[in-house]
């Protein structure tokens, strides 16, 4: 049986005789003959009984000649003579598995390097100086202002900043600014730079001033050990290594070329949240150590987990049980509360912990988390679709 070339040009191959020598293939037909180099192999496999040799066309790169041919001596020499002309024979082997195992290899591969890659990554905030992150905290604190209601009561504001400046650290080099937003939203966070926004809903289910203490000393952590802008070059830099590093070995495949935004999917979801837990849990460490230095109690601080716990972890008695989904804890953004929990308890029963009070009545905290005096803001949200 002849072997066959096809040139790209037309479906007639043209029928001869493939010949492997020592330095270079060679092509013998009645109607031309054609030259190749070892090197300008593209890929080699066997496909049932027949072998088939994709090969650049050294006069024209933009077509690629492809070579049908049975015989599986020329198919172990041009192996030999593939080897002995390659300087990087790991690349040959690259090209010539198949696609499972490309695919195996390449998971492996992305997970060894996710694993240095972001433990060198997490160290890069070091040369961002903490100007960036107050200048964060200056712009988003005005678009707060502009969109929410803030809370002006002066009694509230003035209690606020004692606690906050009851908790800041010696060599914590930012100024805190605590905004109190009108808004049945039981939640309070940290952006970077300095400013922390709590909500009144979350206020009203505070019963002792301990208790916001311990929320203000663990979003004071994230501004501290500047989670903020960690997470955002954890983030860019996840998304930019996900986009250049897949796709080698895949030229061609549409699928995998096209999914630049299943890499940032990929990177928030996985890569995001496992930051974000290490965040959560450095942040429960770092406040902790606040209310200690401060000679406060931890207390507060875990009667608030306890009161998250029993809100909506567990639920709620007289109403039937429905079945939901938990989510895996790789992608969480916070540690389960029951191991927070225990984690507080366990730091806040060692002898040597603090139960210090921070001077306000159970009466005056009952008066004062009631105080709001909302200012209406400056701008409204405007739908960009007019709807």
């Amino acid at each position: 049986m002849k072997d066959k070339l096809y040139d790209g040009k037309t479906a007639i191959p043209f029928q001869g005789d493939l010949v492997p020598e020592k330095d270079k293939l060679v092509f013998l037909s009645e109607q031309k003959s054609f030259s190749f180099q070892y090197s300008d192999i593209l890929n080699l496999d066997p496909v049932g009984r027949e072998f088939r040799l994709e090969i650049r066309n050294p006069e024209n790169p933009r077509f690629s000649f492809v070579i049908v041919f049975y015989s599986k001596e020329s198919y172990s020499s041009i192996l030999v003579g593939r080897k002995s002309q390659k300087k990087f024979p790991f690349l040959d082997i690259w090209q010539n598995t198949n696609f499972a195992l490309k695919i195996g290899a390449l998971i492996l591969t992305a997970f060894l390097a996710f694993s240095v890659y972001n433990t060198v990554l997490s160290y890069a905030y070091i040369f961002v100086p903490t100007s960036y992150d107050k200048k964060q905290s200056e712009v988003m604190s005005g678009w707060v202002r502009d969109y929410f209601s803030e809370c002006s009561s002066p009694s509230l504001k003035s209690t606020m900043k004692k606690i906050s400046k009851k908790l800041k650290d010696v060599d914590d080099p930012f100024d805190y600014n605590i905004i109190v937003i009108d808004d049945e939203v039981f939640n309070a966070f940290a952006m970077p730079g300095g400013t922390i926004v709590v909500f009144t809903e979350l206020l009203k289910k505070t019963e002792t001033p301990e208790e916001l203490a311990g929320v203000l000393a663990h979003e004071m952590a994230h501004i501290h050990k500047r989670h903020g802008v960690r997470r955002q070059i954890s983030s860019a830099g996840n998304v930019l290594l996900l986009s250049l590093g897949i796709g080698s070995g895949f030229e061609g495949v549409d699928m995998l070329e096209n999914m630049d935004s299943l890499y940032e999917v990929l990177s928030v979801t996985i890569y995001d949240q496992k930051f974000s837990r290490e965040y959560e849990s450095e942040a429960d460490e770092v406040a902790l150590e606040k209310l200690k230095k401060s000679n406060l109690t931890g207390e507060g601080f875990l009667t608030f987990f306890k009161r998250i716990q029993e809100e909506y972890d567990a639920p709620v008695e007289g109403e039937e049980e429905q079945e939901t989904v938990k989510v895996p804890d790789f992608l969480s953004s916070h540690p389960a509360t029951e191991d927070r929990i225990e984690y507080v308890k366990n730091i806040i029963s060692h002898p040597e912990y603090p139960k210090g009070k921070l001077g306000i009545s159970n009466k005056e905290w009952n008066r004062i988390r009631e105080l709001c005096s909302p200012v209406k803001p400056k701008k409204e949200f405007k739908n960009p679709l007019g709807l």
